[in-house]
């Protein structure tokens, strides 16, 4: 990939089910989803088109899958879903895959099963001791996650505890980090809450800018004292808490953060196929029924926008911590704000003290910047498309309907051939309408190779008509949605034009997507007029089963093929 923005990695949080045996208060959970929950055939494809869209984008390393719910084994046919996953992963197509799961549900033989289908990695979410932990995530659960923990790590997976923090179990994180030390858990993840979901009904729970920096110091000394206690234990970051890299500018740091990366390496699929940026930042950006990862990650303007370090608010853009703190939760932002450009509610910097009542609205800059980590690759030196390319007009053409063409509609000409229309003097009524359109002086190209059988070649050269070859060179490979959206000739939408806006990049693009679209071009190519007369310049390296021509072809409502 030589033109378009190339992932560094590629981690996929799936969401399975939304089935659970817990309701805990500052959930997400969204019921309507296990109505339409991807059937077990639909799962093996998110498989396939994750494994697809590695191979597609060089990514070799860092190919991880996270399984969650809900809790995820209440998933139907959960266990064929691991054997397929474990598959390709014993094939070195996927280098770890992770499960996160309430502990509930974890026994010692289905741990087993983890150990022989290769689960890297578990996580048990809890939220503080057993006071504060029922009382959030239901009575009785607290001893139920601490069981599952030990079985785990009997069994030899490594695990880690994680936290979802506000204002009730701040006092708790230390109690809990010396006892996960105390039964061998790997670490505890902390992350502040996000209001959305349930989680919207207690904004109340969130730290304020002062508690939340004063929260990020005394993690530092909890860390220092299970370190001179002998624990070889730490509490760390959740991912949308880059801020804390601002407190010491330009020091290492005690603890690091590798902040937010949404939307650069990281896809959410939830249980209905919608895929997110973040299961914590729910903004829709495709759908894995109708789009592959591939099309969604390039195609979706949202994922362009967020990407757009243009669009972060002025408070975000000037701050001398922006190259450290990544701007923050955009989850949290956007759960607080409306909007994930707006700075961290949390900032200090932005805000002082106390959570503001600012408001903020989407903005859609039409300057595309790519963070500087996040670059692989990138083409900056291409000349844009030029204005003549983003104007033009693509006219499809019957040869009955030759005279009713109007001179401002013949920017690209491509003519639509039925059978009865291959032969010699067709290909004359072609040339003589070519003719007088340049002797008219009226500027033009064709979209398609003319089928031998209509066109005399030397008659073609002489009057110097260049067709197309191949498809980077056909004029018709793309047109323009309202002078906006990139449209390829198989109806396939790209992004705005303000996305991907060289040729070289949008050419890319299409030849990425290229396998997708062998069931429809193929459905085309069985009516093809070059296909059927055996002239298709593909033909060589075409997958259909030819059919031997006979002397005598039947009339036949032939398409006009499209590539």
């Amino acid at each position: 990939m030589l033109y378009l923005p190339k992932p560094h990695s590629c981690h996929l949080q799936w969401h399975v089910t939304e089935k659970c045996n817990f309701q805990c208060t500052h959930c997400y959970l969204n019921e309507d989803y296990i109505k339409q929950e991807l059937s077990t055939e639909e799962c093996y494809k998110v498989v396939d088109n994750f494994v697809d869209f590695c191979k597609k984008t060089d990514i070799k390393q860092n190919r991880n899958l996270t399984l969650t719910g809900g809790e995820p084994i209440l998933k139907k046919d959960w266990w064929k879903i691991l054997e397929y996953i474990s598959d390709y992963k014993k094939r070195g197509l996927i280098d770890r895959f992770y499960i996160m799961t309430n502990g509930s549900t974890v026994t010692d033989s289905i741990i087993k099963k983890y150990v022989e289908l290769g689960v890297n990695y578990m996580q048990i979410s809890i939220e503080g001791m057993e006071k504060i932990n029922d009382e959030i995530r239901g009575k009785g659960n607290f001893q139920k996650a601490i069981n599952g923990a030990k079985i785990i790590i009997q069994n030899g997976i490594p695990l880690s505890f994680s936290l979802t923090l506000t204002k009730k179990n701040t006092n708790d994180v230390e109690s809990l980090a010396r006892l996960a030390a105390s039964i061998g858990v790997g670490g505890l993840g902390v992350g502040r809450i996000v209001p959305i979901g349930m989680g919207a009904q207690m904004k109340e729970l969130m730290l304020t800018p002062k508690e939340t920096r004063e929260w990020y110091l005394e993690c530092e000394r909890i860390n220092e004292r299970l370190r001179k206690d002998g624990l070889n234990f730490r509490v760390d970051y959740h991912c949308s808490d880059g801020m804390y890299q601002s407190i010491r500018p330009d020091a290492n740091n005690p603890q690091t953060n590798h902040a937010c990366s949404t939307p650069f390496d990281v896809f959410t699929l939830l249980p209905n196929g919608d895929v997110v940026p973040c299961r914590r930042l729910p903004i829709v950006v495709g759908n894995f029924r109708e789009k592959s990862f591939l099309e969604i990650h390039y195609s979706s303007n949202k994922i362009w926008n967020l990407k757009n370090w243009e669009n972060r608010a002025e408070e975000c853009k000037t701050c001398n911590s922006l190259r450290d703190c990544k701007g923050g939760g955009m989850c949290i932002a956007y759960g607080y704000f409306g909007t994930p450009y707006a700075p961290d509610p949390d900032c200090w910097k932005a805000f002082g003290e106390h959570l503001s009542t600012k408001k903020y609205s989407n903005p859609n800059s039409n300057k595309v910047t790519y963070f500087k980590r996040y670059i692989n690759n990138l083409r900056f030196d291409l000349e844009p498309v030029s204005k003549e390319q983003i104007n033009r007009k693509i006219r499809r053409v019957k040869i009955d309907k030759l005279d009713k063409v109007k001179d401002n509609e013949v920017d690209i000409l491509i003519f639509y051939f039925e059978e009865q229309d291959l032969n010699t003097e067709t290909g004359a009524k072609i040339l003589s309408f070519l003719k007088d359109l340049k002797k008219r002086g009226v500027k033009f190209e064709i979209g398609h190779t003319l089928p031998p059988c209509v066109s005399d070649t030397q008659t073609l050269k002489d009057f110097r008509l260049k067709t197309p070859t191949n498809c980077y060179d056909c004029p018709s490979l793309f047109h323009l949605e309202s002078n906006k959206r990139i449209v390829f000739c198989n109806d396939r939408k790209g992004p705005d034009l303000k996305f991907m806006n060289n040729r070289d990049q949008i050419w890319e693009y299409k030849e990425l997507l290229k396998d997708y679209d062998e069931p429809n071009f193929f459905k085309q190519c069985k009516t093809c007029v070059y296909r059927i007369r055996g002239t298709c310049y593909y033909l060589k390296n075409c997958r259909l089963k030819h059919r031997k021509l006979k002397e005598e072809i039947k009339t036949v409502k032939a398409t006009m093929c499209s590539c």
